[in-house]
């Protein structure tokens, strides 16, 4: 198979992926409203790619998110606190990047409360 073909299936797979995953966040989330409904929109423009889809150019798949706050501790093992997820957000962690750039505060905020729904 050449390269090209390879490239052309993988964008067809990803695209794929991307639409089931966006289909999923909106079946399952149709109740959200303000912050939580914007919230959820940039949860699937910039971290549901490598947080809901097995993302190939990973090592090693970051968590999923559901539930993030029903448990005492983060995956990192930092106390589960919008304080603490607030930062891995700004600042990242490891392979996930900061998003201090790309953010402003409230879309931060949104993202957090939308976070706070997924359980």
């Amino acid at each position: 198979m050449s390269r090209r073909s390879k490239v052309v299936i993988f964008a067809l797979t990803a695209l794929v992926s991307l639409t089931a995953l966006a289909g999923y966040l909106w079946l399952s989330q149709t109740q959200l409203v303000g912050d939580e409904a914007q919230g959820r929109a940039l949860f699937v423009l910039h971290c549901a790619d490598c947080h809901e889809g097995a993302h190939p150019d990973l090592h090693k798949q970051p968590p999923k998110l559901e539930g993030l706050f029903q448990s005492k501790t983060l995956p990192s093992g930092a106390p589960a606190t919008d304080a603490q997820v607030r930062k891995t957000i700004i600042e990242g962690r490891n392979t996930m990047p900061a998003f201090d750039q790309r953010l402003s505060e409230k879309d931060v905020d949104e993202l957090v409360r939308y976070l706070h729904s997924l359980r």
